[in-house]
């Protein structure tokens, strides 16, 4: 039986068609998204410098990292032209914290409005009210704002630095928010202290969190989901801290196996606007899991040497990383020199000629960012988002990452609930 599935409380919209045995076993799954933006078009023929406001709307969550992404490949087209572009630890410091900031906030949305409402529903409980973890996603915003100026798509991250020039009492205010944002994961997320979290994934005990994540884990239990939403095992990071798994091994990266692939997209008589992004011709996992494992982390690596690439593993990854992000955070504010310069102009954008690229690790993994200039005026522009690996829509000889994740679920709620696990954005991928 075929059944369309649209899923929504996501950002944009998608579509799922699942064709499943008479016992309501899904058998195949195609992922659809049906909206297209054009972002990619519309940067065509601007000024370089205008993709720092443009393509920070790509996305209502990841905003940020358009634009730091966007910046380095600005800077990087800079440096292929000849040009030698300096930034200061200060600027390099203050971009990290605010991208840091955005994923914090992303995972906690992730967690509470989808996750923990999801399981719930689907076990027929009143999902538990998400105002704390709204009214603490905003103080996160609160703490990047300070630095960015507004969130989301600012645009103070530029070619040579940032424009903001914080002051000392800034940066205490930074800390007392990101007290409270630890303070909420410890007590209201884990239940717990990192330290506890990290020996109950290291010792297999991971379901005995007394905090609303160990709520969650306790829903996919009972819905006998712990152990399903299985991929390919294949791991992709191509930002910070770099490198590919492939069948247990692990290897450098290389960008030139990057491809992307247009025959599932409409105007290729297909069924979506999504591209298809690849490495080596296939389907990699991207996002917090892939970036645990390529890291060896330990905790999430334990966990996945007796689980897998399964719900349980990837739902444990995204939190951990929320916690590791926090301690980031702590780090960076309490070793920021407020004395270096904000901002080191570079020669001016009209001067400039050649093409670069701009990576980073996004929310939900690998985002890149092309473009060729021609005296600073966009030729061409490419981007290919997180949203592209893990949710791609393959044929049955090389299955997206997702699809292959949501075959064998027991019914289409559950294979709807692993589609989630991988934190879908649809209006990042159909740019």
């Amino acid at each position: 039986m075929i059944t369309h599935e649209l899923i929504e409380r996501i950002e944009g919209e998608a579509v799922l068609d699942f064709k499943t045995d008479k016992n309501g076993r899904v058998q195949d799954a195609a992922i659809r998204f049906l909206h297209f933006r054009g972002m990619e078009a519309i940067l065509e023929g601007r000024n370089a410098l205008d993709a720092l406001v443009i393509t920070p709307r790509v996305c209502g969550i990841c905003g940020h990292s358009h634009l730091i992404t966007t910046v380095r490949m600005i800077e990087n087209i800079y440096h292929n032209a000849g040009v030698l572009i300096r930034i200061s630890d200060k600027a390099q410091s203050i971009r990290t914290v605010t991208l840091s900031c955005e994923l914090i906030q992303n995972h906690i949305k992730w967690l509470y409005l989808v996750m923990l409402h999801e399981s719930s529903k689907i076990l027929g409980k009143e999902p538990a009210v998400a105002l704390k973890a709204l009214y603490i996603s905003s103080a996160v915003n609160q703490l990047c704002a300070l630095f960015s100026g507004q969130w989301p798509h600012s645009s103070y991250a530029i070619p040579g630095g940032v424009t903001c020039d914080p002051t000392h009492i800034e940066v205490m205010q930074a800390l007392r928010i990101l007290s409270d944002v630890e303070r909420f994961i410890d007590d209201e997320v884990l239940g717990c202290s990192p330290e506890v979290f990290e020996q109950a994934m290291r010792d297999n005990k991971i379901l005995s969190l007394k905090g609303d994540f160990g709520t969650v884990l306790r829903n996919f239990d009972t819905l006998g989901l712990l152990e399903k939403g299985k991929s390919h095992g294949r791991f992709l990071v191509l930002g910070e801290a770099e490198g590919v798994i492939l069948n247990g091994v692990r290897n450098r990266t290389d960008i030139t196996l990057v491809s992307e692939d247009i025959s599932q997209t409409f105007e290729h008589g297909g069924k979506t606007y999504a591209k298809n992004a690849l490495y080596q011709g296939e389907f990699y996992e991207t996002g917090p899991l892939a970036r645990a494992l390529v890291q060896k982390r330990s905790g999430v690596s334990d966990l996945y040497r007796t689980y897998g690439d399964s719900a349980l593993t990837r739902l444990c990854a995204r939190v951990e990383e929320m916690v590791l992000l926090c301690t980031q955070v702590r780090q960076l504010l309490s070793s920021l020199d407020l004395s270096q310069p904000s901002f080191i102009p570079p020669p001016a954008i009209e001067s400039i000629s050649g093409s670069g690229v701009g990576i980073l690790e996004a929310p939900r993994g690998s985002l890149i960012h092309r473009a060729t200039i021609e005296k600073g005026k966009i030729i061409s522009y490419s981007i290919i988002t997180p949203t592209q690996w893990n949710l791609g829509n393959g044929i049955a000889s090389n299955l997206g990452v997702a699809q292959r994740a949501m075959i064998g679920a027991d019914t289409i709620a559950k294979a709807s609930l692993i589609f989630r696990t991988f934190d879908v954005c649809s209006v990042c991928t159909t740019h």
